[in-house]
């Protein structure tokens, strides 16, 4: 019987159990052995056996815990179970004691079964944290990390690990711009903007560092941590400025199997708050649009009732004239085609997800076994993603100074996607352009193809292609492999040394077909167009060699760690595209039917040789000392300043450990942290550093003739970024149950990369150069519960994070003070915050013609365009009155995680909040709201257009297609269109059950649970577009919107279980 219950008790472990395991081996052993030292003797009286099970608060076994008869030396330890057996009396009583939890004592009297539940002790608990190159106590960190454990990740369920971090970690920015299925990754801010490159962090995954946090499957993560500042993310040297994710995948420990099988159904649905006019009001304002265009070019001559021979008569254009189409609506008639095209593109979007997973080990050998399957529909009909993937984690001691590790993650994925870029092929584009007048199926149920297109033909109307049609005929997929892992070997020599190498390996192979067949129109453009078809085959290899030494040495009082390090790494990378044409018929749909062909190739490499070292000093647990150097090489950069050098300093102060803390009893823990260090950013152009050359046809005899021109200047001094920050930190914990960390950094980043102008007679137009200078400040602030929060039967368990950073640049190339961002939307001046909103301020309506007299103009404004104010005074209004709108970044980062539990339910709550996020959406400013009359309006826009009948009071410009004026397109960059996207949201809402043990375990189950999750569950904004999430890759062109794949709202059902 004690076999079965053992066996039992082997699959009740969770992942956050097995994250003690290290821990439990040595209490367990020392325990067994000082019980065999002193043998266990029978108390006197009479003794009987007592039984039991020790568990944790949420229900799971403690393992190792030590059950004593006090006063005597009768005792035993838990097994993998928790259940203990030990003889006492009536009168004897038990101490229960583990590390990390809190002794209790417990009187026998006349009890034969006593289960006991321990509560944790913050006091006692060391979290080991990763760091770069291993691992540290939490207590012993001196720079500015943060831990999510796994457990905390999967539940959240995402398809994307990165946004595991939303809200999760102070300082942490995460965008996701798109929330197609399968998207690509996600765009992470640590501490803000530091250049105006790529801020991206780097990503490592068990030592490897990959390109993608998302290709990480959120079950097989054991924990995730985000090091920020300077003293922690140093040791990775130039790829270190924007901080560093480590993430640490599931290893097996020391336990009979463990199988864990998981499968979770949900339904997906769009939630934004972008609502179009119907047919009707489409009408109406098409109507007033062409109106104001035609009359406002000669208003003495032309009228509104004007019919279409009259105008063509007065020379009316295409978009003056009023589409036959209209007049039903306009009419009133009922039962007229009515289409809503966003409901016809979203769609209710089904997501299945299953995992199994087999841990377990022995005293020489440890294994983790999982595999995954995603199957995801998108809410935006045509995309979907299925993904397969599976990581596989060994551990091998074959004696007591060698360990061998192998870690492989492969994953295959297949994905049917659009073009977000592209007008005629981005739905959610298409869907606001073409009109509510057309319907997506004939009356015999096939496809509509090009219905507006032909209508639109005599009056230039939008002139898109039926986007249901574009999706079931159009085909865009991609099928990708990715594997990733490393092995190592790690030797122990002597006492006190360790030798380890490593091998790390990173693949990634993809093929992207595209076909579109001829019985399918395109912009402006009906069916039938020639087919088209291109594939592009990508393969990326990248391998990773390092080789460590350490050195531990506990010396009384005295703990020195040092590490020593050498890396090398080399990535290529080869693309090859071919695009086929002149196509026979449509029976083959790949590029093999077709008869002409494009080919372009592409490829690069690059390498990097490091060597590096680590000094940890500690001095009566109380003085904590730190420093590191690293120094780099790199293929990118000149051949004068391919080096460079990355050191760092650190101290941390654990002022609760000293003897004049030790009579103040509501400080629990307290440690002041301060920190400097020097890290770098290497993300430039792989040949960023050389003269290259492009194709240019030149003239030669008469004639065009094909020739090469160098279009970039060389520069061998061409070197990283450099970013010095400083930080200081305090982490206190009060009255035992209130943790507080705190962080206050100043970052300046140095020989920022800048494309700077060079005189012609160089041969060049631009030099990449370092020479611009940025500065992040911010303050960090976490506030949770050291232990669960005991309020009657309900325990809660919470962690409060609020950031906030500030953007300056101090300097860009000399005599230049400001860059305007390719789209012209964004500005990055000296003094002020990387890309801000930059545009004109509109005041208000040109109503009549006092308000010319008032108000100066642009040239060929009119009546019901905007009033643009006039900055400097000059009575011009140009460029000149264009001005700053502040940093579309977020200025209050709030995440709030609740976790409360009642018996065997548990319910998680987590808040997320942007306070001061602007947005600048080009698809309401040049398409539905820019009052041009051309794509689908806003309800937004049409209820509150002015026009001076229909609407006097309105606060958008006049509707006006055929004669939109110069300063109504300058307008559409201006403070109108720079939206204010604050926002709140309920971020995850999950319900979970746990089915009652004496039911699972007949059916030879040991843990059973069953959940509700509900993720972007509600959400508050006054941002009416479609996505909350803009573009955040381009530094120059942050907080853009346009027609980005909005995410989506999910309810879920899940099944966890145990064997």
């Amino acid at each position: 019987m004690d076999m079965i219950h053992s066996l039992l008790g082997t699959f009740r472990m969770k992942p956050s159990q097995l994250g003690r395991a290290t821990l439990i081996l040595v209490c367990s052993f020392f325990s067994i052995f000082i019980a065999s030292a002193n043998g266990i003797e029978d108390s006197p009286g009479s003794e009987r056996e007592i039984t039991g099970y020790v568990q944790d608060a949420q229900g799971e076994p403690v393992i190792g815990a030590s059950i004593r008869v006090k006063g005597t030396t009768v005792g035993t330890i838990t097994d993998v179970s928790g259940r203990y057996t030990v003889k006492a009396t009536n009168e004897s009583t038990l101490v229960i004691s583990f590390v990390g939890y809190r002794t209790e004592e417990v009187k026998v009297g006349n009890h034969n079964t006593i289960d006991i539940i321990l509560q944790e002790d913050s006091e006692l608990i060391d979290e080991v944290v990763v760091i770069g190159y291993g691992t540290a106590k939490k207590k012993d960190l001196t720079g500015a990390a943060a831990n999510i454990k796994g457990d905390k990740v999967a539940e959240r369920r995402t398809t994307q690990l990165a946004t595991a971090l939303q809200g999760a970690v102070s300082g942490v920015l995460v965008t996701r711009s798109s929330g197609e299925p399968g998207a690509g990754a996600s765009n992470i801010l640590v501490r803000g903007v530091t250049t105006i490159g790529d801020s991206s962090p780097l990503i490592v995954v068990d030592g490897i560092p990959v390109d993608n946090i998302n290709d990480v499957n959120a079950n097989d993560v054991e924990s995730i941590t985000v090091l920020k500042d300077a003293a922690s993310t140093a040791i990775y040297g130039s790829r270190g400025a924007n901080g560093i994710i480590m993430i640490t995948t599931k290893s097996g420990k020391t336990s009979k199997p463990n199988v864990s099988l998981s499968a979770t159904f949900s339904l997906q649905q769009r939630y934004d708050k972008l609502e179009l006019v119907d047919a009707y009001d489409m009408a109406q304002y098409m109507l007033e649009a062409r109106n104001t265009g035609y009359v406002n070019k000669n208003p003495s001559v032309r009228k509104e009732s004007d019919d279409t021979a009259t105008r063509k008569a007065n020379g009316a254009s295409k978009r003056e004239l009023i589409p036959d189409y209209l007049y039903p609506y306009l009419n009133g008639e009922k039962g007229l085609t009515n289409t809503n095209w966003l409901d016809e593109i979203f769609q209710l979007a089904p997501m299945q997800d299953y995992n199994i997973s087999v841990s377990g080990g022995s005293e020489k050998a440890f294994y983790s076994l999982s595999a995954g399957y995603m199957k995801q529909k998108g809410i935006v009909i045509g995309t979907d993603f299925d993904k397969f993937s599976a990581n596989v984690n060994l551990k091998l001691m074959p004696s007591n100074t060698i360990t061998l590790g192998f870690s492989f993650s492969p994953s295959y994925s297949k994905q049917n996607t659009f073009d977000e870029n592209a007008m005629s092929s981005n739905f959610l584009n298409i869907a606001t352009g073409i009109y509510p007048f057309f319907a997506p199926y004939n009356e015999d149920g096939t496809l509509a193809i090009s219905e507006q297109i032909k209508a639109n033909a005599d009056t230039d109307g939008a002139l898109y292609e039926n986007p249901v049609a574009i999706a079931k005929k159009v085909e865009r997929k991609t099928d990708r492999l990715r594997l990733f892992g490393n092995m190592y070997a790690e030797v122990k020599l002597l006492k006190d040394f360790r030798f380890k190498t490593n091998i790390g390996a990173d693949y990634d192979a993809s093929i992207y077909k595209f076909y579109t067949p001829s019985d399918i129109g395109k912009y402006r453009a009906a069916a039938p167009q020639p087919i088209s078809a291109s594939q592009s085959n990508t393969n990326r290899k990248n391998y990773l060699i390092e080789n460590t030494l350490t050195y531990n040495k506990l010396i009384k009082e005295h703990s020195i760690q040092v590490l020593l390090g050498q890396s090398y790494q080399r990535e290529d990378q080869e693309l090859l595209k071919v695009t086929a044409t002149d196509f026979g018929d449509s029976s083959i749909k790949n590029i093999a039917g077709g008869s002409s062909f494009k080919v372009e190739p592409s490829q690069y490499s690059w390498a990097m040789i490091s060597y590096f070292a680590r000094l940890n000093y500690n001095w009566q647990d109380k003085y904590i000392f730190s420093a590191s150097m690293r120094r780099d090489g790199s293929s990118r950069f000149g051949n004068n300043t391919k080096w460079g050098m990355f050191p760092a300093l650190s101290a941390a102060w654990l002022i609760s450990n000293e003897k004049f803390m030790s009579n103040c009893s509501a400080i629990d823990y307290a440690k002041l942290r301060v920190s400097w260090g020097k890290s770098g950013n290497n993300q430039i152009a792989n040949y960023g550093a050389q003269a290259l050359m492009s194709n240019n046809d030149y003239l030669f005899g008469g004639t065009l003739a094909p020739g090469t021109v160098i279009n970039a200047s060389p520069n061998p001094d061409l070197s990283w970024e450099m970013t010095s920050t400083w930080n200081i930190g305090l982490d206190v914990t009060l009255f035992k149950y209130l943790g507080i960390s705190a962080d206050f950094y100043l970052a300046n980043t140095n020989d920022l990369l800048l494309s700077v102008p060079v005189p012609q007679q160089s041969g060049y137009t631009t030099s990449l150069q370092n020479i611009g200078k940025v500065r992040n400040t911010g303050f960090e602030i976490r506030f949770s519960t050291a232990k669960d929060v005991e309020m009657g039967p309900v325990s809660w368990n919470s962690s409060l994070n609020l950031s906030t950073n500030k953007n300056k640049v101090l300097a860009l190339a000399p005599g230049q003070t400001q860059i305007i961002g390719s789209k012209g939307f964004s500005i990055t001046e000296v003094g002020k915050s990387i890309s801000e909103l930059y545009g004109y301020e509109i005041i208000g309506i040109y109503k009549s013609d006092e308000d010319f007299k008032k108000y100066p103009a642009m040239p060929g404004t009119q009546i019901g365009d905007y009033i643009i104010k006039n900055q400097n005074d000059d009575n011009v209004i140009n460029t000149k009155d264009k001005k700053s709108f502040g940093s579309p970044l977020p200025k209050v980062v709030l995440g709030w995680n609740n976790t409360f539990r009642y018996k065997s339910f548990e319910l998680t709550l987590d808040l997320y909040s942007e306070l001061g996020k602007k947005l600048y959406s080009t698809a309401l400013a040049t398409y539905m709201d820019t009052g041009e009359g051309f794509a689908v309006t806003t309800k937004e826009y049409f209820n509150n257009r002015y026009h001076p009948v229909n609407n006097p009071n309105g606060t958008y410009a006049t509707p006006n297609m055929g004669n939109f004026s110069s300063a109504r397109k300058e307008a559409r960059i201006s403070n109108k269109f720079f939206y204010n996207a604050s926002n709140f949201n309920i971020r995850s809402l999950k319900f979970s059950y746990e089915l009652p043990s004496s039911f699972i375990n007949r059916l030879g189950l040991q843990r059973t649970q069953v959940y509700f999750l509900a993720n972007n569950l509600l959400l508050l904004t006054p941002y009416k577009g479609m996505s909350l999430n803009g573009n955040a890759a381009d530094a120059l062109n942050q907080g853009l919107e346009s027609y980005n794949y909005p995410l989506p709202r999910t309810f879920s059902l899940g099944l966890n279980i145990n064997f």
